[in-house]
């Protein structure tokens, strides 16, 4: 049995995410495939420079009409981009997180992760966004797309 989802998009809804992925390769897309793009963020705290967004390329609005084969891509993307900010940023760790819906803190209606570097002693809460400068936008997509194809070459050891 189905469960019935609202969509909370207005009906003249124009995805900022949709038009992102329509267009072409930008100085800010650190990676992308055909289903998945990763995207240095528009807006982040000061205090967490570099923060990423992982999100489908397709419109899915959020969570609940996720298709399963997609979440494992998008998982798979994101744990990459950690990883990769952990080794290529100036950072000690890193917070992901996902928003569904108004109450959930959803603000955006396309499916996306935010992937943060975070420091020993400072907590990220997500709530003093600001407006990214451009140039630093460039240099932080310069460094996570350095270190992902930094450890797309370390093999394997599961």
């Amino acid at each position: 049995m189905a469960i019935p989802i609202a969509s909370h998009a207005p009906p003249d809804y124009d995805c900022p995410f949709c038009a992102v992925a329509a267009g072409s390769q930008s100085e800010f897309t650190a990676w992308r495939d055909e289903h998945v793009l990763v995207r240095i963020s528009l807006h982040w705290d000061p205090d967490f420079p570099g923060h990423a967004l992982v999100f489908p390329v397709a419109h899915v609005e959020n969570i609940y009409t996720l298709p399963d084969e997609l979440a494992g891509r998008i998982a798979r993307v994101v744990r990459r981009v950690a990883v990769a900010m952990r080794h290529g940023y100036p950072c000690d760790g890193v917070t992901i997180r996902q928003n569904n819906e108004p109450a959930g803190g959803q603000d955006i209606w396309h499916l996306h992760t935010h992937v943060v570097p975070c420091h020993r002693g400072r907590k990220w809460r997500g709530s003093r966004f600001r407006r990214a400068d451009d140039a630093e936008r460039g240099r932080y997509a310069e460094r996570l797309r350095g270190s992902l194809r930094m450890i797309d070459q370390i093999p394997d050891r599961r």
